[in-house]
């Protein structure tokens, strides 16, 4: 071993290694709800262990765990109290990070992962090979784990919930007549867009058995529903589809797929406005380029670059008007039809 070797490892690259430590911390403090138990009232251990009913010692030591990270806070006497970072693991408040903590800490992610190599052996999705009666997470929650479900479902609306505000204020929506969100699940979009433009007409798109749901419940609803497989056929016709937060469940052919039926209605002078993170080769994007390696790993799909979205769109029949950036992770990309 030549001198250079035996170096003690950098201290930045043990900072890597020990990650998983506070994220597996982070899940269980957000399963065991200990944000929401604090609340604004500051407790000693020994009481937050009582109300919890758990080891008072090893529920100290989560806690310190996270500390070092911001999350959470101890002081001399060993109270704890939330702080601005650890009030994100609270359940009720906007933007909760909570059920997304879940998660990414969840037994059935974790044994995903186990077989992260075989993904990068051969670029496909490995979550097969660790459940291997499930093709997809979305059959595995269905099957085996709704509640697993359940969490993965809130973790998905309260991440992109926080979004639509941010992306509505970034696009001037009032030159349009007919908006279409595609795959919009509850609609947030939709009603974000409709409180800034209520003359806009706005239409949900999505699954018929999602539309039902949407259809069966006592909340009313701003926009008009449609039941459909974008896979299939997109309707109504409009001058604007969005499609926000969707592309990177996919691999690159079902992505032109659902472009070439979009092409297929949108008008001539019609906009395509696709919200995505947009991957940077230049700039370090931690989380961003983390987040590909588990698309990859559950789907086969990816985070991609402005480029590759060019190189998608273009070969659906649209092209590249502008991209805009948001006070948000995703930027839209306003395509047109050629």
């Amino acid at each position: 071993m030549n001198k250079e070797m035996a170096k003690a490892p950098p201290a930045n690259m043990k900072q890597i290694m020990i990650q998983m430590v506070s994220s597996r911390c982070l899940s269980i403090a957000a399963n065991m709800g200990i944000a929401d138990t604090i609340g604004d009232t500051p407790y000693p251990i020994n009481l937050l262990s009582e109300k919890l009913g758990v080891d008072e010692n090893a529920l100290f030591r989560l806690i310190r765990v996270l500390s070092t990270q911001g999350i959470f806070s101890i002081d001399e006497h060993q109270i704890i109290s939330n702080t601005e970072i650890s009030d994100y693991l609270k359940s009720d408040v906007t933007g909760s990070q909570r059920n997304f903590a879940r998660m990414m800490g969840g037994s059935w992610m974790w044994k995903a992962f186990n077989s992260l190599e075989y993904s990068i052996e051969t670029g496909k999705p490995a979550f097969s090979i660790a459940f291997p009666d499930s093709d997809n997470p979305f059959e595995y929650f269905k099957h085996d784990s709704p509640q697993d479900g359940r969490i993965f479902n809130h973790a998905m609306s309260d991440f992109s919930y926080s979004f639509d505000k941010p992306l509505v204020d970034a696009y001037d929506f009032s030159s349009m007549s007919h908006v279409v969100d595609l795959g919009g699940a509850e609609g947030c979009l939709l009603n974000a867009i409709k409180s800034e433009y209520p003359k806009v007409k706005t239409t949900l798109f999505d699954l018929p058995e999602v539309i039902l749901q949407k259809q069966g419940t006592d909340t009313p609803v701003e926009f008009n529903l449609a039941g459909g497989d974008f896979f299939q056929k997109i309707e109504p016709i409009a001058d604007c589809y969005t499609i926000k937060y969707v592309l990177h469940n996919w691999n690159d052919d079902a992505c032109i797929k659902i472009l070439e039926n979009c092409r297929n209605v949108i008008k001539d002078n019609g906009r395509l406005l696709i919200m995505d993170m947009l991957i940077k080769e230049d700039e370090p994007q931690v989380f961003e380029k983390s987040l590909d390696i588990v698309m990859l790993l559950l789907l086969g799909a990816k985070e991609r670059s402005a480029q590759e979205f060019e190189d998608l769109l273009a070969k659906a029949g649209f092209k590249i008007n502008r991209v805009i950036p948001s006070k948000c992770p995703l930027s839209i990309i306003e395509a047109v039809p050629v």
